[in-house]
């Protein structure tokens, strides 16, 4: 076995705690919102706890997840929008303004429980990366 040896510049005082709030910050945990009705993407995100997957309720009832506009902040974002439930609604996902995803300016999940897609913001548009 062989160890690293510290580096001079470094305190346990100081720069442990900071390196260790740094690796927790870059590490990826998954918030959960659930919505019955049309809704709009990262609207309801707080401060430090971004929302990664919207379960849609429909019922019989059609909803829309309308997304941000794709630059900005929502570079590089990924949301999984699912269908959670086994009503006869459908969930679609509706680019903002002429924005697209995958070239189409709206994206339908099926009816069918479980459905799902996850896209993501290229800075200008949004690209599907999973689906079912």
């Amino acid at each position: 076995m062989s160890y690293t040896e510290l580096i001079s510049t470094m305190t346990i005082s100081s720069d442990l705690p900071t390196n260790v709030n740094e690796n927790f910050r870059k590490a990826r945990f998954q918030n959960i919102a659930t919505k019955t009705g049309t809704f709009t993407v990262f609207s309801d995100d707080t401060a430090g706890s971004p929302i990664d997957i919207y379960l849609v309720t429909t019922g019989s009832s059609a909803v829309t997840a309308n997304l941000p506009a794709a630059g900005g902040d929502y570079a590089g974002r990924v949301v999984t929008v699912m269908k959670a439930d086994a009503g006869s609604g459908a969930v679609t996902l509706d680019g903002n303004a002429s924005e697209t995803i995958n070239g189409a300016t709206t994206v339908a999940i099926t009816a069918t429980q479980f459905h799902y897609r996850t896209i993501m913001c290229d800075g200008s548009n949004w690209i599907v990366i999973s689906s079912s």
